[in-house]
């Protein structure tokens, strides 16, 4: 038993005082959740307010006539100064990925570990607490806390606008998808140790045998059970191996583990049925907003990439709003719904009045769709029915990139459909007239990889380019496999849920779209370097002064979207500027299902 805990025998009295607990505290584990959320905007509407009166500390302010005044001035500046940068590496820490056994293996970032264990610190006090000796209360109090955790682990899996969490903080479903996954990780700890504590307590009382049998206990041993599969084929090698497998058991578990705890205990149901709610909205957004669009265009570009071209027609998506770097899931009529799958638009939809995919034929939806291409002889072109829901993805929250002083754009290979209409849109937006404004670092294995990018882009537009060749044409990649062709581009796309599709998307087009097959749509003032790019040498010159200018940019904006190694390795040398105190807006686009 754990430490000074009794079976301790109650009269009624007593009794019909621990169930008043239990509701409380269950009541008030929920509750202490939307406060947490609450503060959260509250917080964020202060720093607003306080940002508006303060002025920025890098804000290069003329000095007192006095000595003894400018002297002051500066001892208070490079106080601030102090204070601003410890808080800028203790963010920084923060969001640093902890991985473990491998490097694939991943437990999130510092942030998610720090938050859920602050959560659970906080939901075992309020397991403990009033629970005096008695035993039972703390076994049940586990669990009704357990259960409290339900709706808000269903509401963080909400892949929708709807989503009060998503509006409160301003984090997309991807960004949330960490927090659903710790919080899950809590709750199946505070079931496994109320399901443990009542086996004791039947083996304790000999009732082992006798209560079995009993209906509540069946459910409960159930429910446990199915926490159980579910937790376990939601690990990272689990869903690496077969994505489909895990997503099918994962909402099949979802679904059945509401109506076995409905009918474990009554005390539970207020929970449950506030879980159901959210779960049907969760169905009806998700299958109200799946748009079936009868005439895509599918188009070989070369031997690796497709094209898909979707129009935004009045009765499909033309009142949706898009943002640079956001994805829509994508599926074919004759799949199963379950396998929608995202890819990101790499056009600026609204401007082209279409979206424009290019995907990289390797496994899963890309090769049906390669080999649906391949099966008419007769053209490179074919119409097909898709089915596409969105758009999602945290670029509708980025910060407004014209606010900082220079940004680097960095892509490996098919991660420029993240990146590119980012550029783009600067380009157009006129942010890139001074060209140390905007630098756009881009890593193909061949030239023709980076054909399609450049037909929608002018001679200016691609000043700030800089297109990094490691081999002369796609001929030398056409000698590996495709698996092969996946390792080396190390999942650089958004992947249809990791193991199951690691297929990039890709896009820029116009109503009227040019050629896209050649290299020789590649723009003559584009700069080319044959090599892999020096990443230590391009952050230091991010970072350092210009001979026209006196003193260093105060803000920088860095996106990366490419292989693991890459955007681990500009990690490590941008954290040697942040822990330098200098002000970094960093966004590695990954998805970490």
């Amino acid at each position: 038993m754990p430490l000074s805990y009794g079976f301790i025998s109650l009269d009624e009295t007593q009794l019909q005082r621990r169930r008043h607990l239990l509701d409380f505290y269950g009541q008030a584990a929920q509750l202490s959740a939307l406060l947490v959320l609450l503060s959260y905007q509250i917080i964020y509407v202060v720093r607003l307010f306080l940002q508006q009166l303060r002025p920025s500390p890098y804000k290069h302010t003329k000095d007192h006539a006095s000595p003894i005044v400018s002297h002051f001035q500066e001892q208070s500046l490079d106080t601030k100064q102090d204070r601003i940068s410890i808080w800028r590496r203790f963010n920084w820490f923060l969001d640093q990925d902890v991985s473990w056994a491998a490097k694939s293996s991943s437990w999130g970032t510092w942030r998610v570990i720090l938050i859920a264990s602050i959560w659970t610190i906080w939901l075992s006090v309020l397991a403990v607490k009033d629970t005096d000796d008695d035993y039972l209360h703390l076994t049940k109090r586990f669990g009704i806390i357990a259960a409290s955790q339900l709706p808000l682990h269903y509401m963080l899996a909400l892949k929708s606008s709807w989503s009060p969490i998503s509006y409160l903080t301003r984090l997309s479903h991807e960004e949330l998808n960490p927090y659903h996954r710790a919080l899950g990780r809590i709750i199946l700890v505070f079931l496994s140790l109320h399901a443990s504590f009542y086996l004791n307590f039947f083996i304790q009382k000999s009732l082992l045998t006798k209560r079995i049998r009993d209906p509540d206990v069946i459910l409960g041993l159930l429910a446990i059970t199915t926490f159980l599969t579910l937790s376990t084929t939601a690990l990272a090698w689990v869903r690496k191996r077969n994505y489909f497998l895990f997503f099918l058991i994962h909402v099949t578990t979802s679904i059945l583990i509401l109506p076995i705890l409905y009918f474990h205990v009554s005390h539970l149901r207020i929970y449950i049925l506030e879980s159901a709610i959210i779960y049907t909205i969760l169905i009806v957004q998700r299958n109200t907003s799946v748009k079936t669009i009868p005439n895509a265009k599918l188009t070989h570009l070369n031997s690796n990439l497709l094209s898909i071209t979707i129009p935004l027609t009045p009765s499909s998506l033309s009142n949706k709003k898009f943002h640079p770097g956001q994805h829509i899931y994508l599926s074919l009529p004759s799949q199963n719904r379950l396998r929608l799958n995202p890819f990101t638009i790499a056009n600026l939809p609204q401007r082209d009045t279409q979206i424009r995919l290019v995907l990289r034929a390797l496994n899963g939806t890309t090769r049906i769709l390669s080999n649906t291409l391949a099966s008419s002889k007769t053209s490179p072109t074919k119409n097909i029915p898709l089915k596409i829901e969105g758009p999602y993805g945290s670029a509708a929250n980025f910060p407004d990139l014209s606010t900082y002083d220079r940004i680097l754009l960095v892509a490996g290979g098919v991660g420029a459909t993240f990146t590119m209409p980012i550029y783009r849109d600067l380009v157009e937006r006129g942010i890139n007239k001074n060209r140390r404004k905007v630098r756009f670092v881009w890593a193909v294995k061949s030239i023709e990889d980076a054909a399609w990018a450049f037909p929608y882009l002018d001679d200016k537009g691609t000043e700030g380019i800089e297109l990094y060749i490691s081999t002369s044409s796609s001929s030398d990649r056409a000698n590996h496999s495709p698996d092969a062709r996946e390792k080396e581009d190390g999942g650089i796309e958004l992947q249809e849920r990791e193991g199951l599709l690691s297929d990039g998307v890709v896009s820029g087009g116009s109503a009227s779209s040019p050629s896209l097959s050649t290299p020789s749509t590649l723009p003559q003032n584009l700069t080319t370097i044959p090599s892999r790019p020096n990443l230590p040498a391009i952050i230091n010159e991010l970072f350092s002064s210009h001979a026209d200018s006196s003193h260093p940019p105060t803000k920088i904006a860095i996106l990366v979207c490419g292989p693991a190694g890459m955007g681990a390795a500009m990690r490590r040398e941008v954290g040697v500027w942040v822990g330098r105190g200098r002000e970094v807006w960093w966004h590695d686009e990954e998805f970490g299902w």
